[in-house]
């Protein structure tokens, strides 16, 4: 639903749903206008701020910020990119329901996981990530890797 906001001053959108015969009043008008533009700088404020709180745009210090806050520290040799990645690889996890038949939506091209029986399981990754906490393996369960 577009309130029009993209397209021009929010401060001036929202004046305009005012009626007509409060419109017509100018000391209230200035007391709403006021009051709205206060509003309307946090919402700028907010969608400046934003982009820096996000593990898909932030980076360096802050991108560190967020992942220790995740439990997932950088690794040594991890550039801006692959540190995103490990982060948004764990976060799309805590959507996992927990069956073997979804594991496959959850690896990279080339990962395979095998269940072993008897709760531990077999993992082939592709890189220099961890097993344990950004694969689809249950609690409990053990995650040998082979790769």
């Amino acid at each position: 639903m577009d309130h029009g906001l993209f397209n021009e001053d929010p401060l001036e959108f929202y004046l305009s749903l005012f009626p007509g015969y409060v419109r017509e009043k100018p000391r209230l008008m200035a007391l709403a206008s006021a009051v709205l533009r206060q509003a309307t700088d946090l919402l700028a404020l907010a969608r400046e701020i934003a982009p820096e709180f996000s593990f898909g745009t932030a980076a360096g210090e802050q991108l560190d910020a967020l992942g220790a806050s995740a439990g997932i520290p950088r690794q040594e040799g991890w550039d801006d990119e692959t540190y995103r990645g490990v982060l948004l690889r764990k976060l799309k996890l805590f959507s996992w329901d927990g069956t073997n038949e979804t594991v496959p939506e959850y690896l990279e091209p080339g990962e395979t996981l095998r269940d072993d029986g008897g709760n531990a399981v077999t993992v082939h990754t592709n890189g220099p990530l961890p097993a344990g906490g950004l694969l689809p393996v249950p609690m409990g369960v053990t995650a040998v890797t082979d790769g």
